[in-house]
C-alpha cells in the first residue's frame, strides 16, 4: 500500500507526465489521506475544479485520521520542529498516516519528509 501525496495528485491534474506515471504505477495499491483530500478541495475554487477532484479521488480509498494517527503526528511535530527545520501540520498528519498504516509515501516533496524516521518514501 502507498499513500499519494497532494503534490503528486496536483501535478498529475496539471498534466505532469511523471506524476501520471507514478499514479499509474501504484494504482492498485494507492490510497489518499483525508488530509490530501481536504487540501485538494481547498484548491478547488470552482465547480469544474471540484468535479476534477471528485473524479481523481473516486479512484482511491481515503484513509481517515484517528486518535493513533493524531498521537503519531503530535510526536513527529514535537521531534522534528526545530530551529533548523519545520514539519508542517498537514505533512505531519500525512506522514503519521503512512507510519500508522505501515505504507510508503509517494511524494515529490522529499525534502519535507526525508528526515522522518520510520517513514518510507516510494519512488
Amino acid at each position: 500500500m502507498v499513500i499519494i501525496d497532494t503534490d503528486v495528485i496536483i501535478s498529475s491534474i496539471r498534466g505532469n507526465e511523471i506524476a501520471k506515471q507514478l499514479i499509474r504505477k501504484y494504482i492498485d495499491v494507492a490510497h489518499v489521506s483525508v488530509i490530501t483530500e481536504m487540501e485538494l478541495y481547498v484548491g478547488a475554487t470552482n465547480k469544474l475544479k471540484k468535479d476534477i477532484v471528485d473524479q481523481v479521488l473516486k479512484s482511491h480509498e481515503i484513509i481517515p485520521i484517528n486518535k493513533a494517527i493524531c498521537e503519531i503526528a503530535t510526536r513527529l511535530v514535537k521531534t522534528y520542529n526545530t530551529a533548523n527545520k519545520s514539519l508542517l501540520f498537514p505533512d505531519a498528519l500525512i506522514a503519521a498516516t503512512c507510519i500508522h498504516e505501515n505504507c510508503r509515501l509517494v511524494t515529490f516533496n522529499v525534502k519535507d519528509y526525508k528526515f522522518i524516521k520510520g517513514l518510507h518514501l516510494a519512488m
